[in-house]
């Protein structure tokens, strides 16, 4: 299971070791039999995206709040979890809980459970979520990609549904570039095949590091677009004006998009499945609304 750890800073490292890293630092660890990956946005504050993008990769989401925790930074994790509707627990530091009850009433998280910071207990309620199985065609979305000497190009990632085998012939989205799976690796250790939920290493034939894009899918047939049509739930909080010149996190793709009255015109084309996200990072409020 992967797991964002937003809010605060430094619960990640408690909870796992550190592994891949760059704007998002991945932390793992087994718990009772269970992989647990563990992703925090390194450069966020600074950098919105890698709010977003740790969320999407996630399928459960830790708000860890410390004391000194800036109130606007809470603030915006928390609509980013309410927009997105993603499932999580609060995990508390030296604050009460009566302190924040209030804040979360109109939200999604007004009923998430709260803990302190105390590992067994996260480790203990961690265990207990089930993640509902995607079953479908194989899908796996990439998040980081690098080269390795004597082995070729790696990309990491997360089986998003189906399953995925060696030697599987597929197709780079929304590259539409065929490769093919040489390797699979699951915690460092060869296998056969993965699915859905797992993280794994696949060792590409067909595509260089610079065309694994973070965001990018590996699939056989996958919805590609160059604009969307749908309704903007705008952020309540959002009251400056707005350009049509837009930035979107649509999945882990980070992309300039053009705001129309109802629809949104992308740079290129995208891998879109779910929901888009509307960011004005110059904006003192970044977070414009989302589309699902």
């Amino acid at each position: 299971m992967n797991i964002s750890v937003i809010g605060s800073k430094g619960l990640a490292k408690e909870l796992g070791k550190k592994g891949t890293s760059s704007d998002i630092t991945l932390y793992n660890t087994s718990f009772q039999g269970k992989y647990f990956t563990f992703v925090e946005p390194e450069i966020y504050p600074e950098k919105v995206q890698t709010l977003f993008q740790s969320l999407n990769m996630s399928h459960f989401v830790i708000l860890y709040i410390a004391r000194d925790l800036a109130k606007n930074i809470l603030g915006e994790c928390i609509i980013a979890i309410d927009m997105l509707k993603k499932k999580g627990m609060i995990v508390l530091d030296e604050v009460e809980k009566g302190e924040i009850r209030s804040i979360l009433d109109q939200t999604s998280l007004k009923d998430f459970p709260i803990i302190e910071n105390k590992t067994g207990k996260i480790f203990d309620y961690l265990s207990s979520v089930e993640i509902e199985k995607v079953e479908g065609n194989p899908k796996v979305v990439i998040d980081h990609s690098f080269l390795v000497k004597s082995v070729g190009t790696i990309a990491l990632g997360t089986v998003l549904s189906g399953e995925v085998k060696k030697y599987d012939k597929l197709t780079l989205f929304p590259a539409k570039k065929e490769i093919m799976i040489k390797s699979i690796q699951i915690h460092d250790k060869d296998v056969e095949k993965a699915v859905f939920g797992e993280r794994v290493g696949l060792s590409i034939k067909g595509a260089n590091v610079d065309e694994l894009k973070r965001g990018y899918v590996i699939s056989d047939e996958i919805n590609v677009v160059k604009e969307v049509k749908g309704k903007i739930n705008k952020n309540k909080f959002f009251a400056e004006d707005i350009s049509k010149n837009i930035m979107c996190v649509v999945g882990l793709q980070y992309i300039r998009g053009i705001l129309g009255d109802d629809k949104i015109v992308f740079e290129n084309e995208v891998v879109y499945d779910d929901s888009i996200v509307i960011l004005i990072p110059e904006k003192k409020m970044r977070i414009f609304g989302v589309v699902k």
